[in-house]
């Protein structure tokens, strides 16, 4: 597993500042895993333009597992867009050739974080996961991770 640093625009047009092969050690949530290098560092990452319920939130648990599921102990790579606010990597991870931030959203398992990306893609996948009724969309009136974060700062 390398850091192999490169910038390259991807059909979309989101520019990547590198590219991060490694090995996902820990998910702490659905959108959020530590990766471990070949070098020993452990690097945390944000899925980026997506949000996954938060721990305590219906179907927080179930995207945690889904994630874990997908990528524990698993070689992945990640298209890096930037770093976050709390310091952590901003990307959107591959595993088996899997984007996993839009399996997330197709199972509809996170929101399309519409406030960050303007991506059709993640946007048609939450469009039909709403209309299957998947997980989250199953719910009468869900809320969406970042109103769920703002009620409990209150």
């Amino acid at each position: 597993m390398k850091l192999i640093f490169l910038c390259c625009t991807l059909i979309l047009g989101t520019t990547y500042q590198f590219v991060l092969s490694s090995r996902v050690v820990r998910v702490a949530d659905g959108d959020t895993v530590t990766l471990l290098t070949d070098q020993r560092e452990q690097i945390r990452v944000r899925l980026d333009r997506i949000d996954a319920p938060e721990r305590g939130q219906d179907y927080g648990q179930k995207a945690t597992l889904f994630v874990r599921e997908m990528c524990y102990n698993k070689p992945v790579i990640v298209h890096k867009k930037g770093v976050g606010r709390y310091g952590r990597v901003l990307g959107v991870l591959y595993v088996n050739g899997v984007n996993v931030n839009e399996a997330l959203v197709c199972q509809g398992l996170a929101w399309h974080y519409k406030h960050y990306s303007n991506d059709p893609t993640l946007d048609s996948l939450e469009r039909q996961a709403r209309k299957e009724k998947l997980n989250i969309w199953r719910m009468k009136n869900p809320i969406a991770p970042w109103e769920y974060r703002r009620m409990k700062k209150k």
